[in-house]
C-alpha cells in the first residue's frame, strides 16, 4: 500500500481506516518530535540592509533592537552575499547553491522551476516535521514556493497612502528612479512591515500551545527602496547634521566596476538628505524587529530558538562617485550585516571571519539535528557560533552580470580577511584587488601594479580553479 503525505497537515484522503491509522501514528510521531526538544527557528530576512546600524559600528544609526539582538548572539563582521541582487541572493541562501550552479541571475525566474528537485532550507525544516510559515519578502516578491510552507503570506499594503508612495516609484522607468522618499501619515500598526512581523508574532504564540517546533520566517521589506516609513522616524536624523566621511579619490577602478542596476539615473538633490531618510527606513525597520524579539522575551522562548537576521546584500549611499543601489562588487553592496543567536552559541560577541549567506542553510540543519540534502555549497557556522575567532581558513565568493551596449559582462569576486580579487569577463574587461587593512571601503585599485603581483597571482589562481558560472540556458533543471 502507498501513502503520500503532502504536508504535515495535509494526507490523501482515500486511504481509509488504515489511512486513519496511519495518520494518528504521523501525529504522534509529530509530538515526540516537539517533545525531543529540537529548536524553533525564527528566520528573519531585511531587504538592501548594509552594515550602517550601531552593532557594526555607525553611531548615527538608532537600531537599538538590532544592537540587542547581538547581545544575544554572535555578530559575523565579514558576511556575503553570492550575488547582489535579491532574487539571486535569495534563491542561493536557500538553496544552499552557489548562483554559479543556480543559473538564476536575475529578478524574473522562480528558484523552484530552475531547482525542481532542490530542498529548499524552509522545506527541509518542513519535511521534519516543523511547522513553517513566511510573512513578507522570503523568495523574492511573486517567486515564492509552495513546498516551503503552511502558510505563505506577501503582506500586502492595506493604506492607500503607503501603496500610493509606492507606487509612484515603479511607475517610473528603471533609469528614471533615482533615490526616492516620503515621510507618511500611514498609523505604524498599519504599514506593510509592521504587519509582517504582528502576524509573525501571533504565529509564535499560536505555536508555542500546539508544542510543534516551527520555522517563522519574517521579510521585512525597508529599508529598500524608496524609503517611505512615518515620519516620526524621519526626526530621528537631521541631514544638516549628518557627518559623512568623504571619499577618497578612485584610482585605476575599472568603469564597468561603478554600474548598479539604477546607472544612469540621476543623483537626489542632496546626498545628506537621502542619507538621513535611509537611516529613517533603517530605525523603522529595527523597531519591527523589536516586535519580534519582544514576543520571545514574553513567550520565554530564548532558550529554545535560534534567531537569525539577515540582508541579501548591502546597498551603497552616494559613495563611489554617486552610486545609490546594490549590485557591484564593491564591499558596500557584496558585504551584508548577519547576527545568529543560537541556545548553544556564545553571547554579544563578533566573529571577524569570513563566511556566506550560503552557510545559513547547513547551519541551522546542523543545530536542529538535520539531515542535509546532498549538493550543499555552504559550511556550517556552528564552529565560530561556539568559538567565534577560531582558525578560518575560508573565502567568499560573490558574482554579478551588468548589461552593457555590448552585452551581459560577468564580473567575480574573491574575498579573503584582507584582500578583494575582482575580474571582469576573466580579466578581459579589467581587474581589481583591494587591501582591506588599508583601504577598506576599495578607493584604490592595485591590480597591475608590480609590488602586489605575486597576491594578485595567486588570488587570480584561486578564482579560476572554482566553477564557472552556467548560463541560465544551460542550467541543469
Amino acid at each position: 500500500m502507498s501513502i503520500t503525505i503532502d504536508s504535515p497537515g495535509r494526507v490523501n484522503r482515500r486511504l481509509g481506516r488504515v489511512g486513519e491509522l496511519v495518520i494518528i501514528m504521523a501525529m504522534s510521531s509529530l509530538m515526540g518530535l516537539a517533545q525531543s526538544g529540537r529548536p524553533n527557528i525564527l528566520f528573519i530576512s531585511v531587504d538592501d540592509l548594509n552594515n550602517d546600524l550601531g552593532c557594526y559600528g555607525n553611531s548615527t544609526v538608532q537600531s537599538p533592537q538590532i544592537d540587542r539582538l547581538a547581545a544575544r548572539g554572535v555578530r559575523f563582521d565579514r558576511a556575503y552575499t553570492q550575488y547582489p541582487l535579491c532574487n539571486p541572493s535569495r534563491a542561493s541562501l536557500l538553496s544552499g547553491r552557489r548562483p554559479e550552479r543556480t543559473g538564476i541571475y536575475e529578478l524574473q525566474t522562480a528558484p523552484r522551476r530552475a531547482m525542481p528537485e532542490a530542498i529548499f532550507l524552509p522545506q527541509l525544516f518542513r519535511r521534519n516535521g516543523y511547522f513553517t510559515a513566511r510573512y513578507g519578502k522570503i523568495y523574492h516578491e511573486g517567486r515564492d514556493d509552495r513546498l516551503s510552507w503552511d502558510i505563505s503570506d506577501s503582506s500586502e499594503f492595506v493604506d492607500e497612502e503607503e501603496r500610493r508612495a509606492h507606487q509612484l516609484r515603479y511607475a517610473r522607468p528603471q533609469n528614471e528612479r533615482t533615490p526616492d522618499w516620503r515621510p507618511l501619515d500611514t498609523p505604524e500598526p498599519l504599514t506593510r512591515d509592521a504587519r509582517t512581523v504582528a502576524a509573525v508574532a501571533r504565529l509564535m504564540e499560536e505555536q508555542v500551545a500546539t508544542g510543534r517546533p516551527f520555522f517563522l520566517a519574517a521579510g521585512i521589506n525597508k529599508p529598500h527602496l524608496p524609503w517611505n516609513v512615518p515620519k516620526s522616524y524621519y526626526g530621528l536624523y537631521a541631514a544638516d547634521q549628518l557627518r559623512l566621511a568623504a571619499d577618497p579619490p578612485m584610482r585605476r577602478i575599472p568603469l564597468v566596476a561603478l554600474m548598479t542596476e539604477l546607472y544612469g539615473a540621476a543623483q537626489p538633490s542632496s546626498r545628506e538628505e537621502a542619507v538621513a531618510a535611509y537611516y529613517a527606513a533603517i530605525s523603522y525597520m529595527d523597531r519591527q524587529v523589536g516586535v519580534l524579539l519582544d514576543q520571545l522575551d514574553r513567550l520565554k522562548l530564548w532558550e529554545r530558538t535560534i534567531v537569525v537576521l539577515f540582508s541579501d546584500h548591502g546597498f551603497h549611499l552616494g559613495d563611489h562617485g554617486g552610486l545609490w543601489a546594490k549590485l557591484t562588487l564593491f564591499e558596500q553592496s557584496a558585504r551584508t550585516p548577519l547576527l545568529i543567536a543560537a541556545p548553544t552559541g556564545r553571547r554579544a560577541e563578533a566573529s571577524p571571519r569570513v563566511v556566506e549567506l550560503l552557510d545559513l542553510y547547513p547551519t541551522l540543519a546542523e543545530l536542529a539535528g538535520l539531515e542535509v540534502p546532498p549538493g550543499l555549497e555552504g559550511r556550517s557556522l556552528v564552529p565560530l557560533l561556539r568559538e567565534p575567532r577560531r582558525r578560518w581558513d575560508h573565502v567568499a565568493r560573490t558574482m554579478v552580470y551588468h548589461e552593457t551596449k555590448e552585452g551581459k559582462v560577468e564580473g567575480r569576486s574573491i574575498c579573503d580577511e584582507r584582500w578583494r580579487y575582482t575580474e571582469w569577463d576573466g580579466g578581459e574587461r579589467g581587474r581589481e584587488l583591494y587591501d582591506h587593512r588599508r583601504d577598506p571601503r576599495e578607493f584604490n585599485n592595485l591590480a597591475g601594479l608590480p609590488q602586489y603581483a605575486g597576491t594578485e597571482r595567486r588570488l587570480r589562481q584561486q578564482l579560476a580553479s572554482m566553477p564557472r558560472p552556467v548560463k541560465a540556458w544551460e542550467t541543469q533543471r
